[in-house]
């Protein structure tokens, strides 16, 4: 018998994240309309993951520091991320996180619960209880695809390829 948490365990990249407010207004795309994100769960019981609205705009300096109020502002709402511990229910089928960082720092400290659900190399993660989000309760629902072991590989080696491609290592001797 496979347990959620050898299903859950890996990395996963995002497909889509809806909000639904629980008083029947309009779904919402808090990260618009093709978010990117990262989900990473770990056998040893914690777990990372990072969203991010594919339409962020770059900040006009190279120090992240420099960033403007409007710049600032932007990429706060267009970027959360959090991690901790994690603990699964097999039993009502949910995941419960145990948060000790976040973007959002309110959340730290704080437990979320998440349903979960599978089709195949597909997980669907829903909010248990409402959040707040812009002022309303809402119902998070995100879709995740498991990312492979051999599309690492692949990437890893492609980037491999990237960096030494024409470099000699003159480039590197001070170091």
């Amino acid at each position: 018998m496979t347990t959620l948490k050898n299903e859950l365990v890996g990395t996963w990249q995002l497909l889509s994240y809806i909000e639904v407010p629980i008083n029947g207004t309009d779904s919402k795309f808090p990260m618009g309309q093709s978010p990117k994100g990262l989900l990473i769960y770990g056998a040893d019981g914690y777990m990372s993951v990072q969203i991010s609205d594919s339409e962020r705009d770059n900040f006009s300096s190279e120090d992240r520091y420099l960033a403007n109020d409007e710049e600032i502002q932007s990429q706060i709402k267009g970027f959360i991320a959090l991690a901790g511990s994690y603990k699964i229910d097999n039993t009502n089928a949910t995941v419960q996180y145990s948060i000790t960082t976040s973007s959002f720092p309110n959340w730290e400290g704080q437990f979320q619960e998440r349903k979960i659900d599978f089709e195949g190399d597909i997980l669907y993660l829903k909010s248990v209880t409402p959040i707040l989000s812009n002022g309303i309760e809402v119902n998070s629902y995100m879709t995740w695809k498991r990312i492979e072991k051999e599309e690492f590989s692949s990437r890893r080696e492609r980037f491999m390829e990237i960096t030494n491609a024409g470099r000699s290592k003159s480039q590197f001797e001070d170091f």
